[in-house]
């Protein structure tokens, strides 16, 4: 079985100028620069003929090229516990555009659809019993953060292996936007 994602990477610069800002709060776990990316999809684990249905299925995904920047910063709080921060992205339509047509192209292949809202974000750490103070100093110190801007001309396909120290992300395959 093979765990699945679906995602677009972050420009270096851009990981750069995020690079640290989880860091920044007491019991935050910050995802590693390296590992910086916006899910599109999560697909979950599958056998390897499923894994080879889903990279040829994707291969007929059609797009235009974009640019994204990331702007603002917010956190999850499922029943009111804060657990994910993120940062939000800009424009939104052009990623949600992208993540429609996936869903379509794997729903014509039985691969669930997501049942959630999508909300376009890239996270930059995992809260755990976090200051709520130092949360909020964080945020209001952050409300107008932006990055540079940076171009999408490409999704990917990863496998994620959980392990100890966290998840490993191999790159799959890479599908070009026209």
């Amino acid at each position: 079985m093979i765990r699945l994602f679906i995602a677009i990477d972050i420009a270096e610069t851009v990981r750069r100028e995020v690079e640290g800002m989880g860091r920044s709060i007491p019991n935050a776990r910050a995802v590693p620069t390296d590992q910086l990316h916006l899910t599109l999809k999560f697909i979950g684990e599958v056998d390897g003929a499923r894994f080879l249905d889903i990279q040829e299925a994707l291969q007929d995904i059609r797009g235009p090229r974009f640019v994204l920047a990331l702007k603002g910063v917010g956190i999850f709080a499922p029943r009111d516990i804060p657990r994910i921060l993120w940062a939000g992205i800009e424009p939104v339509q052009p990623v949600v555009t992208l993540r429609n047509a996936i869903e379509r192209t794997l729903a014509a292949i039985e691969v669930p659809r997501d049942r959630k809202k999508f909300t376009p974000h890239l996270t930059l750490a995992r809260l755990n019993h976090c200051s709520v103070t130092r949360l909020h100093q964080f945020l209001a110190g952050n409300a107008f953060f932006q990055s540079s801007e940076f171009a999408i001309d490409s999704f990917h396909l990863y496998s994620s292996k959980l392990t100890q120290k966290g998840a490993q992300h191999t790159l799959e395959s890479s599908y070009q936007l026209d």
